[in-house]
């Protein structure tokens, strides 16, 4: 955190002197991108990004039980909101990014930006509305958020978590309006595009532990906050509405997950959500237990190429410091694992993303041997040790003490600079690869290949955010009628250079451009250089031609109309040649150089 402070602190002071340019600028100006993907300027500094959809329902049906009279418009006068139960099936694509690093001195705010698209059942055809979201976190900063719907909602709206500094909030982010959702009736002055979040429940996970990363599973509504001092600690959510309507959401601690000595970078929860992955800067990731906290498993990462020789290690004696082999004095390089995620639906394959501050990046495919289920109670009982009771390192590792046995099965490099963000995809295909040097990358798990690269920021990538549904499923927003629609984007970025990426592995846009009589086909370089050269003898050409025409009818007159031509050809072609085109040497006016 206090390096990602540094960097914010650099960027808000390059921002009160800087002025957007266009594609040629220099450094700081907007990068050119190929559409259709594209690079949209913010105001702050990003830290954190989050992408919750779910895929507009296929045209011709009904978006709920009672769409007929339940419908949306962006009118107020005429509004009248779907019930829950039909919301409950409407598109929803939320983007929410939150960042800042000002103070009231620079006057760069620390804030969160909801950007959320909802279907609009009222209008006719396929159509979505927009509306946009900020919510101060006052003087702290948010570096973690993660957006959920569970999959009962009957508030209408989606739940926000966020991480702000020593405490996790969650907001809801109502799709319709809150008075239209409990049928009341709204003033017509009401702008339906700034409708506040309603802040739902609040807690602090521990003072000084600085919470950066969360998620969140539905299976049992749980979440997990991972800490800058290493400790994962699980939360569940319970949601509470009183008589007179207030809805508020309580956080029940579970554990504390202990284990890691250096800050958390990424949390995914298991499939059947019974256990917590998590990944550090210690160059590890772990397995827990979501209910006891006992540590099932432990995956050293390493950054060196597998088919090369290891790294040497530095001998931990007091001859290491007076050696003058540079070899036995030098440290052992720091490895940050910046990512971590499970691979399938059952829990089988866990992925991790490793790099160090220098070198490459390397993607580890870990498998788990011993069948989750059977292992769904390993290191430990619910009335065993919380915290730390669990098997130690070694025996984890080894898969002794009822942990879970995972094998590495290989180890493959994914990018040529360090990895500074990760993200994966849905349908567990693609890694969205963010580098230190502000590239975004496309990486495909099967063919262990980059499909597309991307220049999209100047300095490091701070976040990554994948698609939340599989490409051939449209999210509000994305049809072919809207304004900025026809792509479907496969991953966000976002970095301290003020930027957001939408990154996407279409080659071009789905709209057809609709074929026009007048539109004129623009000429290819071969034409354009022929032009060029034959375009002033041809206007000359042109020129004589006309001039030649009006004197034959004004000289020649009596000899080129219908009749004469028909009698007599050769009067016609004599005069048209001597009194036209040619001169005669007889003819008075006329001189030629003496031969």
């Amino acid at each position: 955190k206090f390096e990602t402070a540094k960097a914010a602190k650099l960027v808000n002071n390059r921002t009160l002197h800087h002025t957007t340019h266009g594609p040629c600028s220099t450094k700081m100006g907007k990068p050119t991108i190929r559409p259709p993907s594209r690079v949209d300027s913010l105001s702050f500094p990003v830290f954190g990004i989050t992408w919750f959809g779910t895929p507009s329902p296929p045209p011709g049906m009904s978006s709920g039980p009672s769409s007929a009279t339940n419908h949306l418009h962006t009118n107020a006068s005429n509004y009248s909101a779907p019930s829950p139960s039909a919301a409950q099936n409407i598109g929803i694509s939320l983007i929410a990014y939150c960042g800042g690093g000002g103070s009231a001195k620079t006057g760069v705010g620390n804030k969160l930006i909801v950007d959320i698209t909802a279907d609009d059942c009222g209008a006719s055809g396929s159509s979505s509305v927009s509306r946009q979201i900020e919510i101060s976190t006052g003087e702290a900063l948010c570096f973690g958020i993660h957006a959920f719907r569970p999959p009962r909602d009957e508030w209408g709206m989606v739940r926000l978590v966020a991480a702000v500094g020593d405490e996790v909030l969650v907001y809801g982010i109502p799709i319709f309006r809150e008075g239209e959702l409990q049928g009341g009736d709204l003033d017509a002055d009401v702008d339906f595009r700034k409708e506040e979040a309603i802040l739902l429940g609040k807690t602090n996970v521990g003072q000084g532990y600085g919470a950066g990363v969360v998620t969140y599973t539905s299976l049992n509504q749980t979440v997990a906050v991972g800490c800058e001092n290493g400790i994962v600690v699980v939360y569940h959510l319970k949601e509470e509405q009183g008589m007179d309507g207030t809805r508020t959401i309580n956080f029940q601690k579970i554990i504390e997950c202990q284990g890691h000595t250096k800050a958390i970078c990424s949390l995914s929860f298991h499939p059947q959500g019974r256990h917590i992955l998590s990944s550090a800067k210690d160059g590890t990731a772990r397995v827990f237990c979501a209910e006891t906290g006992s540590p099932l498993a432990v995956m050293e990462c390493e950054v060196h190429d597998p088919n090369g020789p290891p790294p040497p290690k530095p001998a931990n004696n007091a001859n290491a410091t007076t050696t003058k082999d540079p070899r036995m004095m030098k440290r052992p390089p720091q490895i940050l694992v910046r990512g971590c995620s499970y691979g399938d639906l059952e829990g089988r394959t866990i992925y991790t993303v490793a790099s160090g501050k220098r070198g490459a990046a390397y993607l580890t495919k870990w498998k788990v041997l011993v069948p989750l289920n059977a292992a769904s109670g390993a290191g430990g009982t619910a009335g065993g040790p919380p915290n730390g009771g669990g098997p130690n390192d070694d025996n984890i590792k080894s898969g002794s003490g009822g942990a879970l046995n995972i094998r590495n099965e290989y180890r493959v490099q994914c990018s040529p600079v360090p990895i500074s963000a990760v993200s994966l995809s849905s349908d567990f295909r693609i890694f969205a690869l963010g580098s230190v040097e502000g590239t975004i990358s496309l990486y495909d798990v099967q063919s262990q290949k980059v499909l597309k690269q991307f220049q999209g920021h100047d300095l490091p990538v701070t976040c990554m955010a994948s698609r939340p549904v599989d490409s051939v499923l449209p999210l509000p927003g994305e049809e072919v009628e809207a304004i900025d629609g026809g792509v479907s984007f496969d991953a966000l970025s976002a970095s301290a250079d003020n930027r957001l990426g939408r990154w996407t592995l279409q080659k071009k846009s789905r709209k057809v451009v609709p074929k026009s009589s007048s539109r004129r086909r623009n000429p290819s370089a071969i034409e354009s250089f022929l032009w060029n050269i034959f375009r002033i003898p041809l206007l000359l050409t042109i020129v004589i031609a006309a001039v030649a025409v009006r004197d034959v009818f004004n000289i020649c007159g009596e000899e080129v109309n219908f009749s004469a031509l028909m009698m007599d050809m050769n009067a016609a072609t004599k005069c048209v040649y001597r009194e036209v085109l040619w001169a005669d040497e007889t003819r008075t006016g006329v001189h030629f150089v003496p031969e």
